[in-house]
């Protein structure tokens, strides 16, 4: 008998199909990684924009906001964001809690949702309280326990 110097083609098809396999797993594994990557860049952006809309709100002139809800839009990373703010109610009744819900488009999946509270403002600014009433401030005497300097003559 002779030996054989090379593979037959049963050992061929055989590592091939290993390969194969092989090939298959590596390149779904490849794309669940880009699919999740771009999923948690949409969600990233999401909160970003449902952060930005919460400080607009709470930091808005209105002095206390109406109950009900608010939609609109909102460009960040060249795309388009919807969003919905809802001011509800809450056992305390000089509070408001602030949800904000965004989507990267009509009828697409919440991708981004933010709750904060907003307290009353205060009816008239609190008065300074560094002196009491009445009184006026003493003037800055230098400490007894500070040395003094002496320049050199």
């Amino acid at each position: 008998m002779k030996g054989s110097a090379g593979f037959t083609l049963l050992e061929v098809l055989v590592a091939l199909a290993v390969l194969a396999i092989a090939m298959g797993a590596v390149i779904g594994a490849t794309t669940q990684s880009v699919n999740t990557v771009g999923v948690l860049r949409d969600r990233t952006f999401a909160s970003w924009v449902a952060l930005n809309k919460v400080n607009e709100l709470l930091l808005a002139p209105t002095a206390w906001p109406d109950e009900g809800s608010r939609k609109g839009e909102a460009e960040l990373a060249n795309r388009v964001w919807r969003w919905e703010a809802r001011f509800d109610k809450t056992d305390d009744p000089d509070m408001r809690r602030l949800e904000v819900t965004v989507w990267a488009g009509e009828g697409g999946p919440v991708l981004g949702k933010l709750v904060a509270f907003k307290g009353r403002p205060p009816k008239k600014p609190p008065a300074d309280r560094t002196q009491p009433e009445g009184q006026t401030p003493e003037r800055t005497r230098p400490s007894p326990a500070s040395p003094k300097t002496a320049t050199p003559s």
